[in-house]
């Protein structure tokens, strides 16, 4: 029986002495606000690749990943800059198309211009898909791992694509559309 009455004052007593073991919440005034987020130096060097790369005819984008694990955060870039440089190639493609639309009058949404999607998904399937990162450089803060890809594609596999879409190729090798795609073409052959 003692033991009995020694572990409920035991109980009790722990009970009573959890509520005194908290500390009083710290006022407004002491609470730390986060210091603003700083661009990082190595975003800002792979934005100025990125964009040299743009500027002589090629698309490129940018892919970050971020993780605790180098490797999965290096992956997770490859993959973002994967899908951001489909979503490159489709503006591009649509841009192109729009672009020959409005000089030739054949209607943007014609049949005739499909061949222009059709090149799009089988560049993303066969070229992006399986792409490698031309740049891939990396940061770690704390424990954590940020890292940049950047994946180009050569404008000439658009060209050489769309080379296949017989009917809309000869149409479309006539126009300024397809002028402006030689000229980045040939600008970024130059630039390699």
């Amino acid at each position: 029986m003692e033991k009995g009455l020694f572990f409920t004052a035991l109980t009790a007593s722990a009970i009573l002495l959890t509520g005194c073991s908290s500390t009083p919440p710290a006022p407004a005034s002491a609470v730390l606000k986060p210091p603003p987020c700083l661009p990082s130096p190595l975003l800002g060097e792979m934005q100025n690749l990125s964009s040299e790369i743009v500027k002589t005819g090629g698309l490129a984008v940018i892919g970050t990943g971020e993780s605790k694990s180098l490797e999965l955060a290096l992956n997770m870039a490859k993959k973002n800059g994967r899908i951001e440089l489909a979503r490159m190639l489709t503006a591009r493609i649509e841009m192109l198309g729009k672009a020959f639309s409005e000089e030739t009058g054949i209607p943007y949404d014609s049949l005739f211009l499909s061949g222009l999607n059709n090149a799009a998904e089988i560049i993303t399937k066969q070229q992006i898909v399986g792409s490698v990162a031309q740049t891939l450089k990396y940061e770690s803060t704390g424990h954590t791992f940020t890292a940049y890809a950047i994946m180009v594609l050569d404008p000439k596999v658009i060209a050489d694509q769309l080379a296949k879409e017989t009917d809309l190729y000869a149409k479309l090798q006539s126009t300024k559309a397809f002028e402006t795609l030689n000229q980045e073409i040939t600008a970024f052959q130059a630039a390699k």
